[in-house]
């Protein structure tokens, strides 16, 4: 299994067979663990099920599904694929919601989608902003009073093509005057946002 961890292209059907694997392998080791709980045992081998039946290792079906392996899946599935990987780039953070709304209803459980993505906020911590004034900001932190409003980090001027030195703002702030025009993609401007995540 660790050679397959350190492939640097896309798995083969094969290869993705044994990786497959790691589910069951952990499922039987924390079995044989002293204090660990049924449900933690649960978790770890159902966080690859999928509720239309089509996830692994058992192709269980919604019902057979624990609440917390399906809230387990959601937050695996965001994670990787918001992930960079050597044969992909990972998605940015409002792309990758809209995938979990996709797959809600067949592959992930709707309600809790719903709630995993609330959670998040619109604008999840690590997208990348446009701000009206111009500028493009880190989303850091969300507000709990408002979702649009989240605690950003300042980091480059759109029009003049410039970085800019680094600013904290606080949006939900009444004596702040920018707010987010929308979501952009890092890529596009070549700003490398582990950089400013730090």
């Amino acid at each position: 299994m660790q050679e397959e961890l350190r492939k640097a292209h896309k798995l083969s059907d094969d290869e993705f067979a044994v990786m497959r694997q790691h589910v069951v392998l952990s499922r039987e080791l924390l079995k044989q663990t002293p204090g660990v709980g049924e449900l933690t045992i649960k978790v770890a081998a159902q966080h690859h099920e999928r509720i239309d039946g089509s996830g692994y290792p058992d192709g269980l079906h919604d019902c057979d599904i624990c609440r917390e392996g399906k809230m387990c899946a959601i937050a695996d599935v965001y994670d990787a694929i918001t992930a960079d990987r050597v044969y992909h780039k990972g998605l940015p953070p409002t792309m990758a919601l809209k995938k979990l709304l996709e797959w809600s209803g067949t592959h992930l459980d709707e309600k809790l989608v719903h709630r995993f993505i609330r959670s998040m906020g619109i604008y999840p911590v690590g997208t990348l902003v446009k701000l009206k004034s111009g500028k493009l900001a880190v989303v850091l932190e969300n507000s709990d009073s408002d979702q649009r409003s989240p605690v950003v980090k300042v980091i480059y001027h759109a029009t003049s093509k410039r970085y800019l030195p680094v600013e904290i703002i606080d949006l939900s702030k009444p004596s702040v005057q920018d707010e987010i025009e929308r979501a952009v993609d890092a890529d596009k401007w070549n700003i490398r946002l582990n950089d400013f995540l730090g």
